[in-house]
């Protein structure tokens, strides 16, 4: 098992005369815990999870332990060992609190102001600010800063500076490695929002059976055999067929289309899905009588 070593205080009158108990600070310690893992997660993913053993040494002060565990397998602890593993793992856990340090400076500095260039090289990515300044960080170090959830963990991890009485909290293993966020610099730790990422797009000619009709340009509801969905109709000469009367509708009708869809991950990271009908192609109504099934007198041969 592998330990690296480093300090929380949180400094503040409220502490002192008690008029925030410490138990209070336990959701910003479990955050810190969680953006620890997030970090591990990006540079290391298939590697052992790691967890925080946290110790309160004086008011509004803990010893934080990173422990990296080989797993329970005992066999594998013991070749691990032998293998220099455990040095390794130190050397990953002293890299975890080298990235969380210097990416909460990046945060602090870069914050309120826009990146207008990025570059990267020798993995080293280089931002310069719309200040005309430019910061230098490794490659893991962006990714940490980039990820939605590290900074919705860090955001929660300074969430008491948001409090009268606590003034800042600092995080140092030495004085070599250590930064402080003080009260005046919690907003620059909000989530920044997160755009939508466009996937793909693709059109197709498809059939489409009409489950509603839109008749004020809103979304038309089709379904595909498999699947339902709401689709918008860009056919300005379809559109003005349905409001002249010119086209009608049965229940069991299909257009035959040109389908557009576009594919994006959400706000969310979640994956959606917008249909877009740009061209009507053709209207097949629906079956209104039932067919025959006409004597051949090729059967009676």
């Amino acid at each position: 098992m592998a330990k690296y070593k480093f300090d929380v205080h949180y400094k503040g009158t409220a502490l002192e005369d008690n008029s925030i108990p410490v138990k209070d600070l336990a959701p910003s310690l479990l955050s810190l815990s969680e953006a620890f893992q997030t970090i591990q997660k990006i540079n290391n993913p298939s590697e052992a999870p790691l967890s925080l053993n946290i110790t309160a040494t004086k008011k509004g002060s803990f010893l934080v332990e990173l422990l990296l565990v080989n797993g329970k397998d005992l066999l594998k602890q013991a070749m691990d060992f032998l293998n220099s593993s455990p040095s390794t793992a130190v050397i990953n856990l002293t890299t975890y609190v080298g990235i969380f340090v210097n990416v909460v400076n990046y945060i602090n500095k870069i914050a309120n102001k826009k990146i207008k260039d990025k570059k990267e090289e020798n993995g080293k990515v280089t931002i310069t600010l719309d200040d005309d300044s430019s910061i230098t960080m490794s490659a893991d170090e962006f990714k940490v800063y980039k990820n939605v959830n590290f900074r919705k963990e860090i955001h929660e991890v300074v969430r008491p500076l948001e409090s009268d009485g606590i003034d800042s909290i600092g995080f140092s293993h030495d004085k070599s490695i250590s930064v402080t966020v003080d009260h005046t610099d919690y907003k620059k730790f909000e989530v920044p929002t997160v755009q939508e990422k466009q996937l793909d797009t693709n059109e197709s000619v498809v059939f489409l059976q009409i489950i509603n009709v839109a008749f004020e340009h809103g979304k038309w509801k089709f379904s595909m055999g498999d699947s339902t969905f709401f689709a918008d109709i860009t056919d300005e000469d379809f559109l003005k067929a349905v409001e002249k009367n010119e086209q009608q509708f049965g229940s069991t009708d299909t257009l035959k289309v040109k389908l557009k869809t576009e594919q994006y991950l959400d706000k969310n990271g979640k994956l959606k899905s917008d249909y877009t009908v740009t061209k009507v192609l053709d209207h097949i109504k629906g079956s209104e009588e039932i067919e025959l099934d006409l004597f051949d007198d090729k059967d009676s041969d």
